[in-house]
């Protein structure tokens, strides 16, 4: 059953690839073809090599775990299908239309706000990033840092549809976005501001021109961007070189990340899977679901202030549901004598069931069912429909490795807090005569 439930997982992730891929011009712009990279790419490998040792974990766990995953996988796909081809009965909030100065204003007023606070980022000793919990000022100016990139999206929107390219007044916030995306994903190795920068900047030439990159090149960046998301640790080691010039850094990193993969044996298992096996396992054993109670505490915890309502006011908002990070390191431990490497995931798949069992695989739906319809207001020619499909794009590929909490809730916190308010001055208001 091991195997079966192997093969059942490469077949939905080989699915969700090649279809996307093949299908016809522009449709591996489409979430499912991403997520089955990220699933391909990262997942596949341990969960091959995870085969080989089965026998290690706990009885079941790695044929229900794969099982899961499959269903996941093809939740993706059915979820965005759905969303892609829903007939709208009415308008929605995504319909929207924009005056363009309002909205060059809304993008240029978020990029303003973004440079400072990363300015103010900058500006914070080099300590307060060491510790694994952050907290204070580092919170805060992280927070209103990254609305830069929704300004840059919106900005680049414009730009792309004005067909201009010497167009100073937008080039003047455009080029400090790039920078700073650049030194984000390029110089210090960040995978989700790497698949930020080509979401950003390439899907968008998708939806506003229709320019699609041809399918060689776009191979060639993705196996070079999974040999660079699967040796991260060597690429910001050569890249902290800071003695070095920057084109010497980067000739220096790939070719050490080209060595490593020459030296490298078959795939090995790697704790992410280890993670999530035995979160299965631990799940499967005590039953102790979150009812997705999981998304709430996340909320209150990452944006309630406590320093504002008080710290047992907020303690009081988070519900009692499922099992803590703690709580579930302990018992994994105690039960199965396995810990939980320091800094690694468990996956999406994972909080998945650890909300409502087999059925938490509802989360995957509803995720592709969201790209899917933010993607038909994209290719409508929506401005809300393009500028969040390619924002969230990378927090939703993030879903299979990370989890599913950011692409849930967090994004949306961001987006209707920092950007909305200013978009909806930017609207344009339809007459009722």
């Amino acid at each position: 059953m091991d195997l079966i439930a192997l093969v059942c997982y490469a077949a939905t992730t080989l699915y969700m690839v090649l279809f996307y891929f093949l299908a016809g011009k522009g449709r591996y712009y489409e979430f499912p073809f991403w997520a089955g990279i990220i699933a391909g790419g990262w997942f596949l490998p341990q969960a091959i090599a995870g085969c080989a040792e089965a026998n290690s974990f706990p009885d079941g766990a790695y044929t229900a775990g794969m099982f899961f995953a499959a269903i996941c996988n093809a939740l993706i796909c059915v979820g965005f299908e759905l969303g892609k081809n829903k007939q709208a009965q009415s308008e929605c909030w995504l319909d929207a239309d924009f005056d363009m100065d309002r909205l060059y204003t809304a993008g240029a007023v978020m990029c303003v706000v973004g440079f400072f606070f990363q300015w103010k980022l900058w500006s914070l000793p080099e300590e307060m990033f060491q510790g694994s919990q952050w907290s204070g000022a580092l919170v805060k100016y992280l927070f209103f840092a990254s609305v830069f990139k929704m300004g840059f999206v919106v900005l680049w929107a414009a730009y792309l549809a004005k067909r201009k390219v010497m167009n100073p007044k937008f080039l003047l916030f455009i080029v400090p976005c790039l920078i700073l995306l650049f030194n984000a994903s390029i110089l210090h190795g960040r995978r989700g501001e790497m698949m930020n920068l080509f979401s950003f900047v390439f899907v968008s030439i998708w939806v506003v021109r229709r320019i699609a990159i041809p399918k060689v090149m776009l191979v060639s960046a993705v196996f070079g961007g999974l040999m660079l998301i699967n040796s991260i640790d060597i690429y910001r080691i050569m890249m902290s070189d800071k003695d070095v010039a920057v084109t010497e850094r980067l000739t220096n990193a790939i070719k050490a990340v080209s060595e490593e993969k020459k030296k490298e044996g078959p795939k090995k298992m790697g704790s992410e899977f280890k993670n999530y096996i035995y979160t299965i396992a631990l799940y499967r054993e005590y039953g102790k679901y979150d009812f997705g109670g999981f998304h709430w505490n996340e909320l209150v915890f990452n944006y309630v202030p406590g320093q504002l309502v008080g710290r047992e006011f907020k303690k009081s908002l988070m519900l009692e549901s499922g099992m803590s990070a703690r709580e579930a390191g302990a018992v994994l431990l105690e039960k199965f004598g396995y810990k939980k490497s320091i800094g690694s995931t468990i996956s999406g798949y994972a909080d998945a069931f650890g909300s409502f069992s087999w059925f938490g695989a509802v989360k995957f739906l509803l995720i592709g069912y969201m790209m899917g319809i933010l993607y038909r207001h994209a290719m409508a020619g929506r401005f809300l429909g393009h500028m969040l499909y390619v924002y969230v794009l990378g927090t939703a590929m993030h879903s299979i490795s990370h989890g599913t909490n950011r692409i849930l809730t967090s994004v949306w916190v961001y987006f209707f807090f920092l950007a909305y308010p200013l978009l909806y001055r930017a609207r344009l208001h339809k007459s009722t005569d």
